[in-house]
């Protein structure tokens, strides 16, 4: 039933439209750019997928109701749901999802100061028995790679109504301190209520401290908030978690060695590490 994917977190991927332009620093060796240049594509080409893809959660939908099975579904592995281009074809991707409740949508962008206007032409123009926003099967979240993108993009997703807010701080680039939106600090009273944790992967994988990833989970932890440590990276490395410098030669003194080519295998973690939690699903949309 969908599942086309090997992330961790999610059962399955789904791509109305696939590509994207890289914006900010968590975006230079984007997964994305790698397999549409091996399949001789234009990754910055932004493209609606064709229809049997676009349409398939309806599929979906149609088993998870025979089966009982949640499904979660990453959208937009390939692209940016809130880009630009995507704009006239939006509404249609989340009609989709009003009609398909029994799958659980993970909306993951690095454009959230964009999401409104699409909430807005939704509530606007969408009625007939069909839910305004925000729907109670479709979680919002935000990249954020380093302290600039925490400090840019939280802020627009804790304002924004959604049934849950995630933060996927990967790939991790530097130290991140979010304990003050963790513990509810933002105006509107909202806080996240997930947080997703790794380093890059791939052969030009930048490091990654493990003395970063320790620190988010505790922050996490401390708040009460549930956190999913995906992977450690190709490159982890150990050290002084005030390390700043990501490029600097003094973090490979320490390099960690895994089987698994992203660090993707828990049993090779320490064991402090080892830790991942889905939120709950209740609504926090007031």
């Amino acid at each position: 039933m969908g599942l086309n994917t090997h992330i961790s977190w999610t059962d399955s991927t789904w791509n109305p439209w696939q590509g994207c332009h890289k914006i900010s620093a968590g975006c230079k060796n984007c997964y994305m750019y790698q397999d549409k240049q091996r399949y001789g594509q234009e990754p910055a080409m932004v493209v609606r997928s064709k229809d049997a893809t676009f349409y398939e959660p309806l599929r979906w939908e149609k088993q998870a109701q025979k089966t009982g099975m949640p499904l979660r579904v990453f959208t937009c592995s390939w692209s940016d749901f809130f880009i630009e281009e995507a704009d006239t074809w939006r509404p249609s991707a989340l009609l989709v999802m009003a009609r398909t409740p029994h799958l659980t949508y993970q909306i993951l962008t690095k454009r959230p100061e964009r999401i409104q206007s699409a909430i807005d032409q939704w509530n606007a123009n969408y009625h007939d028995g069909l839910p305004d926003w925000p729907f109670p099967n479709v979680w919002l979240g935000v990249s954020v790679e380093n302290q600039a993108t925490a400090d840019e993009r939280i802020p627009w997703l804790l304002q924004t109504p959604a049934a849950v807010r995630f933060l996927s701080c990967e790939p991790l680039l530097g130290p991140l301190l979010i304990r003050w939106w963790l513990d509810g600090n933002h105006p509107s009273g909202h806080r996240p209520d997930w947080a997703i944790i790794g380093g890059e992967s791939g052969v030009k994988a930048r490091p990654c401290n493990l003395a970063w990833l320790r620190s988010l989970v505790r922050q996490c932890q401390s708040a009460a908030v549930a956190c999913w440590v995906k992977q450690l990276g190709s490159r982890s490395v150990g050290g002084c978690a005030a390390l700043v410098d990501p490029e600097s030669p003094a973090l490979w003194d320490s390099r960690f060695h895994w089987r698994h080519k992203a660090g993707a295998d828990p049993a090779e973690w320490p064991e402090d590490l080892r830790v991942q939690q889905f939120p709950a699903e209740e609504s926090h949309a007031d």
